[in-house]
């Protein structure tokens, strides 16, 4: 059974990182002027909800389709398993950060770690996000 293509998917994906990026800027700012940790884990939460249901949506419907609509091509295949592979990788180390900041004692010891964790993260969001968005998505269409 082949996947069914979604015209709007990809504007939804789009979409969904520039929640991602709202809510990323938004600890980023509550860390720098020192907001208390219930307002942290509020964001941290909403974060991590928010990259969790991406997550899932890209790997049901985008994953899913490409590996159907390429399944002949051994080229994109590897593409498309790597781009999978790598997001994975990046999820759990991002799920990791937000579990371990969560917790106010890690937080409070580890703040400028985390800090410091938080603007590489940053970083590796956006180099993912311009290379799904250039790279990824354009197989979908």
């Amino acid at each position: 059974m082949e996947r069914e293509h979604n015209p709007l998917l990809i504007h939804q994906l789009k979409n969904d990182h520039k929640k991602l990026f709202n809510i990323y800027n938004k600890l980023y700012s509550s860390f720098i002027s020192n907001s208390n940790h219930k307002e942290i884990e509020d964001i941290l939460n909403q974060l991590k909800v928010m990259l969790i249901m991406h997550i899932n949506f890209e790997d049901s419907l985008l994953y899913s389709y490409l590996n159907d609509k390429y399944r002949y091509s051994d080229e994109k295949m590897t593409f498309i398993t790597n781009a999978s592979k790598e997001m994975q990788n990046i999820s759990e180390v991002a799920l990791k950060f937000i579990n371990e900041c969560s917790n106010p004692e890690l937080y409070i010891q580890y703040r400028d770690k985390f800090k410091k964790e938080l603007e590489i993260i940053g970083d590796i969001l956006v180099k993912r996000i311009e290379f799904e968005e250039d790279r990824l998505y354009p197989l979908y269409d």
